[in-house]
């Protein structure tokens, strides 16, 4: 199963692009709370979130940069630089055994956040 496109407007991490691309290699979607199932967007957080606020900070996340995907989306316009997608959010509708994301796209918020817990997945929708 092929990763979901995934769209960001976290303009603070180390990871964005313009354009509303993630340059990581893996995100992580986590429940925001441990312990407890998410029943909204807002429970939800992009774990590998990391705070852009200099060199030092960005150096630290180079061990999870999509650098083939990031050199395509980069240089071949319209090419979408794609993660692939950890979710352990069993309580949303697109999670798949496995901590899989089978939804076409996901939208990552929290643009100006300073830590993951600021940021949300806004595709989540609760299990019926």
């Amino acid at each position: 199963m092929p990763s979901p496109d995934v769209k960001c407007e976290v303009n603070t991490c180390t990871h964005w692009l313009p354009g509303g691309y993630c340059s990581a290699s893996n995100i992580d979607i986590l429940n925001e709370e441990v312990g407890q199932m998410s029943e909204t967007a807002a429970q939800t957080e992009c774990k590998t979130f990391s705070e852009r606020r200099g060199i030092a900070n960005m150096l630290g996340s180079l061990d999870n940069v999509n650098w083939g995907g990031l050199a395509v989306g980069m240089f071949l316009r319209g090419n979408q630089v794609t993660p692939t997608v950890t979710c352990v959010v069993d309580s949303c509708a697109y999670w798949e055994g496995g901590n899989l994301c089978n939804a076409e796209a996901i939208q990552v918020t929290g643009r100006g956040a300073k830590e993951c817990q600021a940021t949300d997945c806004h595709t989540f929708i609760t299990k019926e």
